[in-house]
This record gives structure tokens, C-alpha cells and sequence, in this order.
């Protein structure tokens, strides 16, 4: 095989996979549900999330028709970061986990930490929370 042979199959092998990259980052500010657990201040109240920089959405097979969780998990799958789900409650109580409160109108600063970079994208939405706890 030459050299040319070579790259030519290895660039058409690297192509093939590129559509197969999953994202590796994580919402750090304000913190997301799968993050909180890591912070100092809530050690041992949430669940550790392991694989929070490992959200999206179910993949490209199951997001192609739009559909996907809001918090990163699938749209089919168990909603693990959602309001209820294991990183969206504090198990002690019950009571919601959220990563920050903001007035209406006000300026949001967030900060992504990338762990390794697909040249994929992050889209970021706010929900409103049907009660107060």
C-alpha cells in the first residue's frame, strides 16, 4: 500500500466516524444539574453525575427529527437532569435543584468548560419552574 493509498483510506475512515462524535463539555456557570453535584457546597446532598460533560440529547440519530430532552438527556430516555429526575432533586427533601435564580431582564454571564472539542455547538434555553419549591 502507498503512502497516498493510505491517507486517502484513512481520511475517508475519519470522515465516516465524524458524523459518530459525541459532545464532551459542561455548563459550569451557572451550574447545570449534572454539574452541582461536584461543588463543594452540595457534596453529598446531589447525586455525583460522572458523565455531565457527556450530555446530548440522545445523539444525532435520536435529535435528527428535533426532538430532545431540554436538560441534555433523551427525548425517549430517562430525563435523569430534569425537574424529578436523579440530578434534578435534592433526594433529602424533595425540593428542585437549580443551578441559579435570575430576575427577569437580567444580564446572564455562562461559562462552558470543553473537555474536548467536535466543532459541534452548545444551545442554551431558561424554563419556567411551574412552583417555587
Amino acid at each position: 500500500m502507498t503512502t497516498t493509498t493510505f491517507l486517502s483510506a484513512y481520511t475517508l475512515g475519519l470522515a465516516a466516524i465524524a458524523n459518530y462524535a459525541q459532545a464532551h463539555g459542561r455548563l459550569i456557570a451557572p451550574p447545570h444539574r449534572g454539574y452541582i453535584g461536584q461543588l463543594d457546597q452540595f457534596a453529598g446532598i446531589i447525586p455525583f453525575d460522572y458523565d455531565d460533560h457527556n450530555l446530548n440529547g440522545g445523539g444525532i440519530a435520536a435529535t435528527s427529527g428535533g426532538k430532545f430532552g431540554v436538560c441534555g438527556d433523551s427525548y425517549s430516555g430517562n430525563r435523569l437532569h430534569e425537574t424529578g429526575g436523579t440530578y434534578g432533586t435534592f433526594p433529602t427533601n424533595g425540593a428542585k435543584a437549580i443551578g441559579a435564580c435570575y430576575a427577569p431582564g437580567s444580564t446572564v454571564d455562562l461559562q462552558v468548560q470543553l473537555m474536548a472539542n467536535h466543532k459541534g455547538y452548545f444551545e442554551f434555553g431558561l424554563c419556567k419552574l411551574d412552583t417555587k419549591d
